[in-house]
């Protein structure tokens, strides 16, 4: 939330009416409908967007707009209108968000390969309650700090030409004030001076950064010496106010399950299938989902999918573990999961319940 008394910077106020804009025709608003809920008027909503109004409040109004959308966001849980489920690894990787936001600090993220991480990310990119997220995910491309750089820039349609100095620059200028929550997924491949650029964008703009990735991050991140990261990356560890291992409740005296029966319920009823899941099917598919290194909660999906289509064939009226086992030895392979993991989230909306 913003201050209605405090003035606005060009870049801020370029950057609300952006999201502005963004947010209401993703969520069916009209600017009538705002202006009522706000309680200006629709021509002074309509100037105010367009930044020509030239009253003397022009930059509070831009603020209520901007309370506006976080107070909408969270009143109508946006979130949910996606096809998303908070299961557990889930609603740890909110939490670590909601606090990154709230603070606009640094937050971390980590834990193992399909357990969920990046489609909690996903789902929660443009959401107003946490910042409205800017999700930037790592790959090969984008291990150094110029090319980092670049894709900021073209991600917030800036011009990508000139040294890197011009372009750091020029991000640094639009996003310095705007509180945009900046997240960045497979973090742990990135060069150690790359993880110093990240610092110093956060350093400059005062915007929330979230860092996900596997556990090798961690010690990336300062938090215990490794070589050449030690001195750079034990500056960015404190700035970083919250940090989840996402596995750490399955160890230790009194370990819990990565994912519950409760999750696993969830994650079936979003999935909309048409065939009752018998209790030892969800039983197998927990197991399956908290077995790290097994191909985790997507691997487990797959295999219901599959076996879905095999109890429906078969005529029979519930899936069970036995046709979980039947299906389990199609998808041995990684890219063979990968490869029906897409036909599935093509053909069933599964793809945000990961």
């Amino acid at each position: 939330m913003l201050d209605e008394r405090q003035g606005l910077q060009a870049n801020q106020r370029k950057d609300i009416v952006e999201r502005f804009r963004r947010f209401i025709e993703e969520h069916g608003y009209t600017q009538n409908a705002v202006a009522r809920e706000i309680g200006i008027s629709s021509t002074t909503i309509s100037e105010v967007v367009r930044l020509r109004y030239t009253g003397k409040t022009a930059d509070a109004q831009l603020v209520k707009i901007h309370n506006w959308m976080e107070l909408a966001a969270r009143r109508d849980n946006l979130v949910h209108s996606r096809k998303f489920v908070e299961h557990s690894v889930a609603n740890e990787v909110l939490h670590v968000a909601a606090i990154t936001a709230e603070t606009c600090k640094m937050g971390v993220v980590f834990g193992p390969a399909r357990i969920g991480k990046t489609f909690t990310l996903q789902a929660i990119e443009g959401d107003q309650r946490f910042g409205d997220p800017v999700l930037i995910r790592i790959d090969e491309s984008l291990l150094r700090p110029f090319p980092l750089c670049r894709a900021l820039a073209a991600r917030f349609e800036l011009s990508t030409h000139g040294t890197f100095d011009t372009v750091f620059s020029r991000v640094v200028k639009r996003l310095t004030g705007t509180k945009r929550m900046l997240i960045f997924d497979e973090i742990e491949r990135v060069a150690y001076n790359t993880l110093e650029m990240i610092r110093d964008l956060h350093d400059e703009t005062g915007c929330p950064i979230l860092l996900a990735g596997k556990p090798a991050i961690y010690e990336k991140l300062g938090f215990r010496h490794a070589g050449d990261f030690s001195e750079v990356t034990d500056q960015l560890a404190a700035r970083i106010v919250v940090r989840r291992d996402l596995t750490e409740r399955c160890r230790g005296k009194n370990p819990q399950p990565l994912f519950s029966a409760d999750d696993v319920r969830k994650l079936i009823k979003q999935s909309d299938l048409k065939l009752h899941v018998s209790p030892d099917a969800i039983k197998w598919l927990q197991g399956r989902a908290c077995t790290l290194g097994m191909g985790g909660i997507g691997k487990a999906l797959v295999c219901l999918y599959l076996a879905y289509k095999l109890a429906f064939v078969k005529g029979d009226e519930k899936i069970t573990a036995e046709h979980l086992e039947d299906v389990d030895d199609l998808t041995v392979g990684q890219e063979d999961a990968e490869r029906v993991a897409e036909i599935v989230a093509e053909a069933s909306g599964m793809r945000r319940v990961v």
